[in-house]
C-alpha cells in the first residue's frame, strides 16, 4: 500500500544482481547471500516512474558493499559511488593507486569513510544495466 514501509534486497542469481522487494509483513530479515538491503516506502502508483531510493538508503547500501569481493558487486559499488558523488552524498578526496589500479578515495558528507573505490571501465550499456537491476525490483 502506498506510503507503507517495505524492504528491498539485492541478491546474486546466475551471475546477475537481482532486486527483490518485501512488504514489512513478509520481512523476516535479509535472506542468505544478500549483497545489500534497505528500507523504503511503497511509492504512489502515479509517482513510480523515475523513483529512486533516497540518498541515505543508497549510501547505506554503498557502505554494505565496501567489503564486497565479488566482481559484480564491485561494479555495483562503483556505479553507486558515481551516483552518490552526483547527489553530493560522497566527496572525492583524491585519486589514488591501489594494487596498480586507479581508485577514488571518497568520504561521506557526514564524515564517514574514507572509502577506496577502484575505478572501472564500464560501457554506458553496462552502467544502465546495473542501474536497472538496482532500481527495477520485483515484489515478494
Amino acid at each position: 500500500m502506498p506510503g507503507h514501509p517495505c524492504w528491498s534486497v539485492l541478491v546474486e542469481e546466475d551471475g546477475k544482481i537481482v532486486r527483490r522487494d518485501y512488504s514489512a509483513d513478509a520481512w523476516n530479515g535479509p535472506p542468505d547471500g544478500v549483497i545489500g538491503y534497505w528500507e523504503c516506502l511503497v511509492p504512489d502508483r502515479q509517482q513510480t516512474s523515475g523513483i529512486l531510493p533516497d540518498t541515505d538508503a543508497l549510501f547505506e547500501y554503498f557502505v554494505q558493499l565496501s567489503e564486497a569481493p565479488n566482481h559484480v558487486e564491485q561494479e555495483y559499488r562503483y556505479v553507486l559511488a558515481l551516483l552518490l558523488l552526483r547527489k553530493r552524498r560522497l566527496i572525492l578526496e583524491e585519486s589514488v593507486i591501489i594494487e596498480e589500479s586507479p581508485a577514488m578515495r571518497l568520504t561521506g558528507t557526514g564524515g564517514e569513510g574514507p572509502f577506496d573505490v577502484l575505478e572501472r571501465t564500464l560501457s554506458e550499456e553496462r552502467i544502465e544495466q546495473l542501474q536497472n537491476q538496482l532500481f527495477q525490483g520485483s515484489a515478494a
